[in-house]
């Protein structure tokens, strides 16, 4: 583990998790400066015991998907908003901040504070909007992987239809 790079897109549990439970983390791998946080790993490993789908996120972690140590900036930072949120979001959301990146989270809890905190986010739906619109997934498996989130894994979404997402 080393410390993440300026700008990093740092993950959260639920991205990940989405994509496991569609068979396609390999999908994140190439986002820009991509890494998540040790607690976030720790997460993934205790929820595999009973959600096998999570193996395929934890298969990419380290080689595809850096695990960072947080600098002591983002550790101070942790310890506040361990206040009002838990060890994952906390941790990926004082990384994001302390070096002026990105946290990709569907957790409202952590999505407020980011907003409230001037970080930028984005979350699944998001990343598959970008996905499709860069041609690395069709607007179909969009679709196909946000009904399977919601209806397989309990997504809370706006929309239930991957289209209206899509800008005209």
């Amino acid at each position: 583990m080393t410390g993440p790079p300026d700008n990093a897109t740092v993950l959260n549990t639920t991205a990940l998790s989405n994509f496991a439970q569609v068979d396609n983390v390999d999908l994140l791998v190439d986002l820009p400066r991509l890494v998540t946080v040790p607690a976030v790993q720790t997460e993934l490993e205790e929820g595999a015991e009973t959600h096998r789908y999570l193996e395929h996120a934890l298969a990419v972690l380290e080689e595809g998907i850096p695990v960072v140590d947080p600098s002591p900036q983002a550790n101070e930072l942790e310890q506040t908003l361990l206040e009002t949120l838990d060890p994952g979001e906390a941790k990926a959301l004082a990384v994001a901040e302390a070096v002026a990146g990105t946290v990709i989270t569907d957790d409202g809890d952590a999505r407020s504070t980011a907003t409230q905190r001037g970080i930028v986010l984005t979350g699944s739906i998001g990343l598959l909007v970008r996905f499709v619109e860069h041609d690395r997934l069709s607007a179909e498996a969009a679709d196909t992987y946000l009904k399977r989130w919601i209806d397989d894994a309990g997504f809370r979404s706006p929309a239930r239809d991957f289209d209206v997402f899509l800008e005209d």
